[in-house]
C-alpha cells in the first residue's frame, strides 16, 4: 500500500484510477528529472568557478611577470 502526500493530504494508491497512477508515476519521473537537472547545474557552476579562478590567477601571474 503506497502513499502519496499532494499539498499535506495523503493519498492510497491502491484507491486510484490508472490515470491517476499514470500521472503519479509522471510526477515522480519529473521529480527524478529536475533533480538530476539541477546537480548537472550546480557541477557547471562549479568548473566555471574553478576556471574562473584559475584564469584570474594566471592573468594575475602574467601580470606580475610584465612588471
Amino acid at each position: 500500500m503506497t502513499k502519496v502526500l499532494i499539498n499535506d493530504v495523503e493519498y492510497d494508491t491502491e484507491n486510484m484510477t490508472d490515470k491517476q497512477l499514470k500521472t503519479v508515476q509522471l510526477l515522480q519521473q519529473n521529480l527524478v528529472s529536475v533533480n538530476m537537472l539541477d546537480h548537472w547545474l550546480q557541477c557547471v557552476k562549479f568548473v566555471g568557478e574553478i576556471k574562473t579562478r584559475e584564469l584570474n590567477k594566471s592573468l594575475s601571474d602574467d601580470q606580475k611577470k610584465k612588471e
